[in-house]
């Protein structure tokens, strides 16, 4: 069997990016220039509200809990001897 080089027999000799001696170099060539984003509005100060804290956390919880337990039942289940 011949060794064609395989997978990296397809690389490029030069690395990427660097123009081939083949090429001319383009002398007026820049980058293009990138538009300018618009600045983020700055956050507004809001009350911060316990009660929906608490209740977005204690739902994260549940269903951190509830995926655990589905883990858990799943492996049970897939133990069990088939009948």
């Amino acid at each position: 069997m011949a060794d064609d080089g395989g997978v990296l027999g397809n690389l490029p000799d030069s690395r990427p990016g660097r123009r081939s001696s083949k090429r001319p170099a383009q002398a007026g060539a820049a980058p293009k220039p990138r538009p300018q984003r618009a600045a983020k509005p700055a956050p507004e100060q809001e009350q911060a509200d316990p009660v929906g804290e608490a209740i977005r956390t204690a739902t994260g919880l549940a269903t951190v809990g509830a995926r655990v337990a589905q883990g858990v039942a799943r492996e049970v289940v897939r133990r069990l001897p088939r009948l």
